[in-house]
């Protein structure tokens, strides 16, 4: 193990307040410049910008999707992410960085459940952060930058912004998040001890009752694979049930807070 994943669990995580408020005054000005711009496309104004998906947030989410296939790079921030979110989203990125995304991806420690985790400490494809980042952003091929556009007609929006003030203000916050962060593989160095960094995926999987077959497609290994990994996570934490897994891992990792 390295000693990067040797710090202390609670060490590893403390995300300072000086460090939270420089990221929250970088995040200010990108909102700053992101209602600037967004006021201008809703207006119909000249601007570097322009409307790149828009409808219901599954309509959006399906657009991403697709258009992550012809990205190169992605700096990603996201300020929450529920573990229902993240067994779907984290395959895909396994296999778009396999393919050759390189992927950076920050997520607000507080915004992400401590089960969630875990489960992206144990990724070993694409980077992934824990840290300050209350604003959700991407930057593209370090050409643009996507952020919440205008409402229309009550649709939300998606808007690629080229404007130098904005993609400035988008390159400083990013920065500035990735400084208050740390590798979210350092949470292997928190309770429960005794499992891999696999083991620890499945568990956090069955924490919301997720089924051998979606844990081995979620996680790219197979379903015996996956039964193996159960059989031994109810050893090692002494119940008779899969669910009661999943229950006793979700109370230990949540058991680190504070």
């Amino acid at each position: 193990m390295s000693d990067e994943v040797r710090v202390g669990f609670h060490a590893a995580r403390a995300i300072s307040a000086e460090s939270r408020e420089v990221v929250r005054d970088a995040a200010a000005v990108l909102q700053l410049r992101r209602s600037e711009v967004a006021a201008a496309l809703a207006r119909g104004a000249p601007c570097d910008a322009e409307i790149v998906a828009r409808g219901s947030l599954v309509e959006i989410n399906e657009w991403m999707r697709e258009d992550v296939k012809r990205w190169r790079h992605m700096l990603s921030v996201r300020p929450v992410a529920s573990l229902r979110e993240l067994r779907t989203t984290v395959p895909h990125n396994r296999w778009l960085v396999a393919r050759g995304l390189h992927m950076e991806s920050l997520f607000e420690y507080n915004g992400i459940e401590p089960a969630a985790r875990q489960l992206i400490a144990g990724e070993q494809l694409g980077r992934y952060l824990l840290g300050a980042g209350p604003v959700q952003m991407k930057i593209v091929d370090r050409s643009y930058v996507l952020l919440q556009g205008p409402f229309l007609d009550g649709d939300s929006t998606v808007m690629a912004v080229t404007a130098p003030e904005c993609l400035t203000a988008a390159w400083r916050y990013w920065h500035v998040a990735v400084a208050s962060s740390y590798p979210a593989k350092r949470e292997l160095a928190g309770v429960p001890g005794g499992l891999t960094a696999r083991q620890r995926q499945v568990a956090a999987l069955l924490a919301v009752d997720t089924r051998d077959e979606a844990i081995a497609d979620a996680l790219g290994v197979s379903v015996r694979t996956v039964r193996s990994d159960v059989a031994q996570l109810m050893e090692v934490l002494g119940v008779r049930s899969r669910f009661a897994a999943g229950a006793r891992f979700r109370e230990a990792v949540g058991q680190g807070e504070g």
